[in-house]
């Protein structure tokens, strides 16, 4: 076996690193491994095609391994009716300046690069592979200019990466450049990024671990010959889906007459409880019958005000009950209820582009689980925490408070089970079925018949929908349920003249984080304008924020502490929560605010095996 091996024995090779880098995707690399340079040089040529060659230096430690391997996405979706391709040829591979022996072959969207001798498990040590490849249909046009828009650096690498640079060349100068990192859909600049004549560079420290480094550099229109996307029609099954009597008559039969069963399975198992006999919002006294039965379908008795929290129920708990999810609403909310309660401060930084949060005084014996885990999160090794840092390292501890709270819901007798249980168990089913489906319908296809298979898809599919509703509060749920629903209304409703003056700032401190929780943190800060409580009347001096739980450098007023606080609760939510956009190639620009790190073609990663 030499340099020239390629698609020797190639099921042979994609069962070998199947097993090697399992059916999902790659295996994460031993500890240890590591690369300390990855620099990417493409040169794009006026025919449209481009040269790539990758020169990767990697560091195995002390493991014994036999190479590396590279993957390079060759498919990404581009319509419904085309897939856009990236034809890859012309793969050399070599080791210390030496050809290396590799494998190549397509798995699924990505091309498969092997390096290394099945026989040969002793590559420790330091080595520098350089990987080239010839790509084509990887520039974009456009009206105005001509557009390479790639993922130099997969996010897909399993070893960290020190250190990568990127260099771009094409045949007429570059017009401007643009350059991403980070996770998926970040659009975080890279550290460098810089052009001269036809050439351009692009540099960026600590990859890995998801991160991708992805370039765009433009050229004058007409400067490429051929441009892409390159695009393949997916496979046209309109002969499957036969449209006759036969076939729409039993879709639609198969459609309605499923979909009746998933509606009825609902009702049964996802209505809300109550108690027979008793007012909404009341629960059976001692020695009164607590028999429950499903609520009505349609109408409800009307709200009934309720000037306060009922049965001192917490904010967090409130949004939970209320939607049956645990949102990140309900966790800022509750950082808010922190500070109210005087467990930490909440100091604005920078003009509101920042907030901190300063820890006061220890939560209280007794208080609920996920508050608990909650401030531990926030104060973990330390006295004060900014937005902006929680925004890098809170993903895994808001993923403990919504188990905690969703306990909670449980542990107050509101709900039998989690509601997220609840749905998961019934999604899981509703997914099962409709896994059936499909596979029936594909059955049915080989004879034509695809569109009665595709009735039980359509039952299969509005069973997953009201998945979602399996959700049951208890009779004691519904109580409390009914009560909240007239705290919201006193909300919604309040006006200036019916709060006392005395008690205006304790009252509109005590209330915010419950608007925030009903969406009304707005009109609560409103009301609380009209009566003074932000004035400089209300004994604090002009423009100092009368309220002991939040500082700021600024005028402070109903509008400006309105703000502020919808800036905060944005940056809060944004800072606890953990999202990644899905990287496309569709052929849009990667300028004009419009690109993101992972946002072009190529990319990929790869590891060692």
């Amino acid at each position: 076996m030499g340099h020239g091996l390629r698609f020797v024995q190639v099921a042979g090779a994609v069962g070998l690193v199947a097993l090697l880098l399992g059916v999902a995707g790659p295996a994460f690399a031993d500890g240890g491994e590591s690369i300390s340079t990855y620099d990417t040089r493409i040169d794009v040529h006026a025919d449209g095609s481009m040269k790539v060659t990758e020169t990767i230096a990697y560091d195995f430690g002390a493991n014994r391994r036999h190479g590396i391997f590279r993957y390079i996405p060759d498919r990404f979706p581009h319509d419904d009716r085309h897939v856009r391709t990236y034809p890859v040829d012309g793969v050399s591979v070599a080791r210390d300046d030496k050809p290396e022996q590799f494998v190549q072959f397509a798995a699924g969207d990505n091309l498969e690069i092997q390096i290394g001798d099945p026989d040969n498990g002793n590559v420790t040590g330091k080595h520098t592979y350089v990987i080239a490849y010839t790509v084509r249909g990887a520039v974009n046009a456009f009206s105005d200019h001509e557009e390479l828009y790639w993922n130099a650096v997969g996010s897909g690498w399993t070893v960290p990466i020190a250190a990568a640079t990127a260099e771009v060349t094409g045949p007429s100068p570059v017009q401007k450049v643009g350059c991403y990192t980070g996770p998926a859909g970040s659009t975080d600049p890279c550290a460098s990024a810089t052009s001269n004549g036809t050439g351009s560079a692009f540099a960026q420290t600590g990859l890995g671990d998801g991160k991708d480094l992805t370039t765009v550099v433009s050229f004058p229109a007409g400067s490429i010959a051929n441009p892409g996307p390159i695009l393949e029609r997916r496979e046209d099954l309109g002969s499957a889906f036969r449209v006759a009597p036969v076939t729409v008559g039993g879709g639609a039969g198969l459609a309605l007459v499923g979909s009746a069963v998933a509606l009825v399975a609902a009702w049964r198992f996802g209505r809300d409880r109550r108690y027979v006999g008793q007012l909404p919002g009341l629960t059976p006294g001692y020695g009164e019958s607590a028999v429950e039965e499903r609520k009505p379908l349609i109408g409800r008795p009307p709200d009934v005000v309720e000037f306060g929290p009922p049965d001192k129920i917490r904010p967090g708990q409130v949004g939970t009950l209320i939607d049956e999810k645990a949102d990140v609403v309900d966790v800022t909310a509750t950082i808010v209820d922190f500070a109210v309660r005087r467990h930490l401060l909440i100091k604005e930084i920078g003009e509101r582009k920042d907030w901190e949060l300063v820890r006061q005084l220890p939560l209280r014996r007794g208080s609920l689980l996920y508050e608990r885990t909650l401030y531990a999160a926030l104060f973990r090794h330390r006295d004060s925490v900014t937005l902006s840092t929680l925004k890098r390292t809170f993903a895994a501890d808001l993923a403990r408070v919504r188990r905690d709270l969703y306990l909670d819901m449980v542990q107050q007798g509101w709900y039998r089970r989690s509601p997220r249980q609840t749905r998961f168990t019934a999604r899981l089913v509703a997914g099962g079925i409709l896994l059936a489906a499909v596979g029936v319908t594909v059955g049915l296809a080989f004879l034509g018949l695809g569109l009665v298979g595709a009735g039980l898809v359509v039952a299969a599919l509005v069973l997953l929908v009201v998945a979602g509703t399996f959700p049951a509060r208890t009779g004691k749920g519904s109580a409390a349920l009914a009560r909240l629903r007239g705290f919201r209304l006193y909300i919604a409703t309040a006006e200036a003249e019916q709060i006392k003056f005395q008690e205006r700032v304790q009252i509109f401190s005590e209330f915010l984080p419950y608007a925030i929780v009903f969406g009304l943190a707005d009109r609560w800060a409103g009301i609380f304008s009209k009566i003074g409580a932000f004035d400089a009347g209300a004994g604090v001096g002009p423009g100092v924020s009368p309220l002991y739980w939040y500082t700021g450098s600024y005028a402070f007023t109903a509008g400006s502490f309105s703000a502020s606080m919808h800036g905060f609760t944005s940056s809060a939510g944004a800072a606890v929560s953990a999202s990644a956009a899905t990287p496309s190639s569709s052929g849009s620009s990667g300028f004009d605010g419009a690109g993101f790190s992972g946002g072009g073609g190529g990319g990929g990663g790869g590891g060692s095996w």
